[in-house]
């Protein structure tokens, strides 16, 4: 064999190797990559166009997984400090988170700030009517965004209105007390 020859098989044999490993990177670019690539799309909710953009997306998505693990721990606070709503509330902290959940609950979105009455306080807790506007008094010296509503009687245009005593809720400061 002479120089020649040998240098035409090597030669051939890294065509060879060239054109496997041309196979195997078109394969990775038109299949792999691709498929990477809308998976962290997915992933992150961004649109990437430029493996420069990753360090950028990555960031933003640990961001959002952050504020999410923020938000789970605050309604894992609310929860426990709540209880398990079939249970009894056997302390007056219970009965007034209670009342608090129950307020957000009855919350119709046109105002934040909602009346709750003693008979919802009653069904709400299970305690007795005396009792609930006990609870009604309590509520509106030991919580923030809370006071009370003396009953009244309002006039309106078909006559007047009798106003039973209630609790007035901000649902928005309570909300926010809550998630501390």
């Amino acid at each position: 064999m002479t120089d020649g020859d040998e240098l035409c098989e090597r030669v051939a044999d890294l065509e060879a190797t060239v054109a496997e490993l041309s196979d195997r990177l078109s394969g990775a670019v038109n299949r792999d990559i691709p498929l990477l690539k809308g998976t962290v799309r997915a992933v992150v909710d961004a649109e990437i166009d430029e493996i420069g953009e990753l360090p950028d997306a990555g960031r933003a998505f640990n961001g959002q997984v952050a504020t999410h693990g923020e938000r789970l721990d605050a309604v894992e606070k609310q929860l426990a400090a709540l209880g398990d709503i079939g249970a009894t509330k056997t302390t007056k902290e219970e009965k007034l988170a209670a009342i608090c959940m129950f307020a957000q609950n009855k919350q119709g979105g046109q105002s934040s700030t909602v009346a709750v009455t003693a008979s919802e306080i009653q069904g709400c807790v299970g305690v007795s009517r005396r009792y609930a506007y006990d609870l009604i008094d309590e509520a509106a010296v030991e919580l923030e965004g809370v006071r009370v509503r003396e009953a009244t009687d309002v006039q309106t245009a078909s006559g007047v209105e009798h106003k039973k005593k209630a609790l007035l809720v901000d649902c928005e400061a309570v909300h926010a007390r809550l998630e501390l």
